[in-house]
């Protein structure tokens, strides 16, 4: 029970007490006062009475006498009245009838009044007439203590009401600064900061919640502080703090995964001239300044699975996995339109100081064989006489995978109209590997051909056509769910184009709220970078499914380099470590960072969940670094033999 309930339950029971009290002590005397009334009374009439009959008992006129008594008892006040001649023994003798019909029987019973007798001779001089006894009746009494008894009875159940109505605002009032404590305290504990409390006017209250506030305030400075120290590490280990892309370590990392990997789309190295001779002819600082101004552009580049790093001094790599040829070439001309910005030349008329050499990849190749392609596309671009760029294909055959945006949307509006769309399932696991969801991968198979998402979601993106792909998986999981009992909680990934369509974040609103039942089956993946690129959007999709009781997470978290400070606001139920950072631990550096990483989402309640988990020592060494998930290759292993 709360400290505000059970001092207004206190003090409605001391209330009631005491109204309680007042109440006996009122109906007492009103008791004792209609006791004595009914005394005075009888006394009174009994007087009258003898005076009345005193001179027709002195005539012996018995009938006289009677209508006396019929006239002067008829009010029903009396129960009996009982005449007796002294010289004759003769009586006259009246009972008058007892009708209670307003007052109830156990009211009577409950409260007893007893009748009041009085006996008086009559005289005439000397001479002792009669003998007069008359006993009252209670019913009067009764029917006004009744009467007197509702009155008081509502009067204090309005005080009542009134008096707790007064103490529960008062007592509101005066613990409304404990209760914004309370609150406070509770989204404290889940590690929510809240802006400081008003200080109140009562004193003891003023020093707490002055303390209080006061502790709110280095806890939150005590997390930004760890935040800012995890950003420290990453951009040591993995950020160029030049230009604040990935470095050539993070790149590297990134290589060697997507080339065994059955890769496919390419590379692209932009080599800027203007940055060089900047370097070489104004120092540092003009160099520095002209790399940035490149790199806040690239980043407009940057997608989930589009990583971008500073090779050295002048030269730019974007790794663009899955891309088509034509993709590679757009975005090759887009980067040398980027750096043709840094020319100082506003008639645009200056040849581009820069070239752009591509590399479509293929699965035979090493890093040292791509870099070496790389270098010598850009020489080839330098000798292009309209435009300094150029590709080479390393592949020795072309494949499906150079299909174009349009056929890929075409594909895909297809294989949703023939229901040509399945899925596939990877199970997280914890430390004791138990599941903790699985996470859904949509394919294409069409005839004989497979088709996996990495290959055409990035072209669907590029044309914004997610919105109808998502409708369409996440239609099919809820009916597949909704068949069965019980089942792991299934991840759902949902692209960017969809979290920017407010179209689609209604339609899923009104999904989730239409299935109440699921909120423990499903759970939505959101890539990071569009808590970098359309944090407003993500934030009111993030709204929209926590409201309705479900919950979500954060995919390649880590990726973009952007500080971390989104998840204190938007707070996942768990972050899919990027698995650059789980690849390496044996750097201690990289392993420090790994560690501050996970530290920081442990300190906010949320799960850390490492992807491309291949083997049990790896899985080991990422535990003993307080990694409380994985995913990977061997999850299924650990699952299956339990």
């Amino acid at each position: 029970m709360t400290l505000y309930r059970q001092l207004l339950l206190w003090m409605l029971v001391i209330l009631f007490l005491l109204t309680s009290a007042v109440f006996a002590i009122q109906f007492k005397t009103t008791k004792n006062y209609l006791i004595e009334q009914q005394s005075t009374e009888l006394n009174n009439v009994v007087s009258s009475i003898g005076f009345a009959l005193s001179p027709y008992l002195k005539a012996k006129d018995l009938i006289s006498a009677e209508s006396v008594i019929n006239a002067t008892f008829d009010s029903g006040y009396y129960s009996q009245v009982k005449l007796t001649l002294l010289d004759s023994e003769k009586e006259i003798i009246r009972h008058y009838p007892q009708v209670t019909n307003n007052v109830p029987h156990w009211f009577q019973s409950l409260v007893h009044i007893e009748t009041i007798s009085q006996t008086r001779t009559l005289t005439s001089g000397w001479l002792q007439l009669a003998n007069i006894s008359v006993t009252s009746s209670p019913i009067s009494a009764y029917i006004q203590l009744w009467k007197a008894t509702i009155q008081l009875v509502l009067g204090f159940i309005a005080c009542l009401l009134f008096g707790a109505i007064v103490l529960a605002f008062v007592l509101n009032k005066v613990l409304k600064p404990l209760k914004q404590i309370q609150k406070s305290a509770q989204e404290m504990a889940l590690n929510h900061f809240t802006d400081p409390l008003p200080t109140p006017h009562t004193r003891e209250l003023s020093d707490l919640v002055t303390a209080f506030n006061s502790m709110n305030i280095q806890l939150q400075q005590h997390f930004e502080q760890q935040a800012q120290e995890t950003d420290s590490l990453r951009v040591r280990a993995y950020q160029d703090p030049v230009s604040g892309l990935a470095n050539r370590s993070y790149l590297i990392t990134k290589l060697q995964s997507w080339l065994l990997n059955n890769p496919s789309g390419g590379i692209i190295l932009l080599k800027s001239d203007t940055i060089e001779n900047s370097y070489q002819k104004s120092g540092y600082e003009s160099g520095d300044h002209l790399v940035q101004k490149l790199a806040e552009r690239l980043k407009e580049l940057s997608a989930d699975d589009v990583t971008i790093a500073r090779l050295n001094q002048s030269e730019f790599i974007l790794i663009a996995p899955n891309a088509s040829e034509d993709d590679l070439m757009e975005t090759g001309r887009t980067m040398l339109y980027m750096t043709s910005e840094l020319n100082s030349d506003p008639l645009g008329i200056a040849p581009l100081q820069a070239a752009v050499g591509i590399v479509a990849c293929s699965a035979t190749l090493t890093i040292t064989a791509l870099l070496t392609h790389a270098d010598n596309a850009l020489n080839k671009a330098r000798q292009e006489v309209k435009e300094p760029i150029a590709l080479l294909d390393s592949s020795k055959k072309k494949t499906i995978q150079i299909m174009g945006k349009q056929q890929w949307k075409t594909l895909v509006d297809e294989a949703i109209a023939n229901n040509l769309i399945h899925f596939t399932f990877q199970q997280a696991i914890n430390t004791n590997n138990d599941v903790i969801h699985k996470e859904m991968f949509a394919y294409i198979k069409k005839g004989e051909h497979k088709f996996n998402a990495g290959q055409f979601l990035s072209a669907i993106e590029k044309l914004n056509e997610g919105t109808k792909f998502d409708c369409y998986v996440i239609d099919t999981i809820f009916n597949q769910l909704t068949k069965k009992t019980k089942s792991v909680p299934v991840a759902i990934n949902i692209t960017q184009s969809s979290i920017n369509d407010t179209g689609f974040i209604r339609w899923l609103n009104r999904k989730l709220q239409s299935y109440p039942q699921m909120k423990q089956s499903i759970l939505f993946e959101l890539p990071e970078i569009c808590f970098i690129k359309n944090i407003d959007n993500t934030s009111l999709l993030c709204e929209i499914i926590r409201q309705n009781g479900f919950q979500f997470g954060i995919d390649n978290y880590g990726h973009n380099f952007s500080s971390l400070g989104y998840l204190n606001k938007l707070r996942p139920s768990y972050v899919k470590l990027d698995f650059a950072y789980t690849s390496q631990l044996d750097d201690q550096m990289k392993t420090d960072v790994l560690e501050s990483i996970t530290r920081s989402a442990h300190n906010l309640s949320i799960l850390t969940i490492a992807s491309r988990v291949e083997t049990i020592e790896q899985k080991e060494k990422l535990t003993q670094l307080k990694i409380q998930g994985f995913q990977g290759y061997i999850t299924a292993q650990l699952v299956n033999g339990k």
